[in-house]
């Protein structure tokens, strides 16, 4: 089975393989075999991932000059410098030195900060500077570029297909503007990956509050907003016994109010942004009375019935002790995030699974991508033949050596503690959704009026959704002009 499958967002045909009760186990992983023998077999069996079509070249020792970034919640360098035993460090450091070996040129990676790198790249492009080949960017701050004439639309690199495989092309597709794909994500580019989210369960409170199995619904399709608000209900208590729910005490869901919120609206198939029938993004949400129905249900479910720890403060999850340390059934998390020393610390058991759907009649389950740092194109780039060589083929060799790292040993061995939590993985990627209103307009809408609606405990949507309609649509209609010329 093919672990990164990108199938459109309305995928119809996700299917799980059938669970088993996975409470009271140890705290182990779940492979015996050797992380060298799980690649191995992978390589042997895995063959649908499209060829590059790229001609022989040789660049005689040239650099590929690579901006990177920096951060504790998603992998933003594509580079590593040797090999180190770790099997994804490991896979990138042969998935690089394979493509270097086959074009005969040298990938030079310069990371920084993520506000930094964004600086950086900025003033070198608005300099007129030609100091990288491609420089890493927040999503919205590369359609901000785009939109001023500062990048190189994939659309017109030479040598890059993006109808290959090894280019996310439901991510992609997500973000087209008229058609256009103005930005893209590839294989080596792990952020996008790390930016999914997922649900994280205490199994040991499960076990003892007597619940029902979550891969069981899962798996049967039962698995919605009721389910888990009545979960999260038999998990709250007051530990200290003094009337007041505060951090000493226990609670259905932990995480980012933040982060919930588009996680949970994303669950229930709606968003704030649509496209019409010319591609186009259009803000539908002062109409959308779907949306309004999800948003009073994850309102519902958030702060009434003390179901949530409220933290509005964007903290980073490491600093949330909720979850950790056993006071919390559920925790709202990400791919990247379990990569961490919050996980990887942690002594109690858990278990991984997707965010419920809205109600049954609901046909899929859907999972947030929050967004990623893309690689961009400046225009100052003066060899857009070679760049796109080098894209094209770091993306496919991506396919072959990283993807299956980052899934069936990352993933699926070193980040989980059971068997179904690995098999959901699958489940999860083939129904990722990627939200123009999360990503590229995230801070008129996700973290803007939503997000602050969110954050003091309203319920007043329409309102606020009005209200802001004339803001959101100008900033929209700006993008979509500016890439018309």
């Amino acid at each position: 089975m093919n672990a990164k499958k990108q199938l459109s967002i309305m995928l119809l045909t996700a299917v799980v393989t059938s669970m088993t009760s996975c409470q009271n186990e140890p705290v182990t992983t779940v492979n015996e075999t050797t992380d060298t023998e799980v690649i191995n077999e992978i390589t042997e069996t895995e063959t649908s991932n499209t060829v590059d079509d790229l001609p022989d070249e040789d660049f005689e020792g040239r650099a590929f000059r690579v901006l990177a970034a920096e951060s504790t919640a998603y992998k933003g360098y594509i580079c590593v410098e040797e090999e180190t035993g770790d099997v994804l460090n490991d896979a990138i450091y042969s998935a690089n030195r394979a493509v270097e070996e086959r074009f005969n040129f040298v990938i030079e990676q310069e990371i920084q900060e993520a506000t930094a790198a964004n600086n950086l790249g900025t003033n070198l492009i608005m300099a007129g500077d030609d100091v990288y080949d491609i420089i890493s960017l927040t999503d919205r701050l590369a359609l901000s570029y785009a939109v001023q004439g500062m990048l190189v639309s994939y659309d017109e690199m030479p040598y890059i297909d993006l109808d290959k495989e090894y280019w996310c092309r439901s991510i992609n597709d997500s973000m087209t503007i008229g058609g256009n794909h103005w930005l893209a994500y590839s294989d080596f580019n792990l952020s996008v990956y790390d930016y999914t989210f997922v649900l994280a369960f205490n199994k040991q409170l499960l076990d003892e509050l007597q619940l029902e199995n979550p891969y069981e619904l899962v798996e049967s399709g039962k698995w919605t907003y009721d389910v888990f608000n009545e979960m999260c209900k038999a998990a709250v208590r007051d530990l200290d016994g003094d009337s007041v729910m505060t951090e000493n005490d226990r609670y259905g869901w932990s995480g980012d109010g933040r982060q919930i919120l588009p996680t949970m609206w994303v669950a229930a198939g709606v968003t704030p942004v649509t496209k019409d029938e010319n591609d186009l993004p259009k803000y539908t949400l002062t109409s959308d009375e779907a949306f309004a129905e999800v948003y009073e249900r994850i309102f519902d479910l958030a702060w009434n019935n003390n179901t949530w720890y409220p933290v509005t403060n964007n903290i980073n999850i490491n600093t949330d002790n909720m979850f950790r340390d056993g006071n919390a059934l559920f925790q709202t998390t990400s791919f990247g995030l379990l990569d961490s020393e919050y996980y990887r610390d942690m002594n109690i058991n858990y278990g991984i699974i997707p965010h419920p759907k809205f109600n049954e009649a609901q046909s899929e389950y859907y999972t947030r991508v929050e967004g990623g740092r893309i690689f961009a194109i400046p225009v100052t780039n003066s060899d857009l033949d070679f760049t796109g060589i080098a894209l094209e083929a770091m993306s496919y060799q991506a396919s072959v050596d990283i993807i299956p790292a980052y899934f069936e040993i990352a993933l699926k061995t070193k980040y989980t503690r059971d068997d179904e939590s690995a098999k959901m993985f699958d489940l999860v990627m083939e129904t990722r959704v990627y939200d123009l209103a999360d990503t590229f307009w995230c801070e008129q809408i996700r973290d803007g009026f939503l997000g602050q609606l969110f954050k003091s405990g309203s319920e007043a949507l329409a309102s606020a959704a009005e209200s802001n309609r004339t803001k959101v649509e100008d900033k929209i209609n700006e993008t979509i002009e500016a890439l018309a010329k």
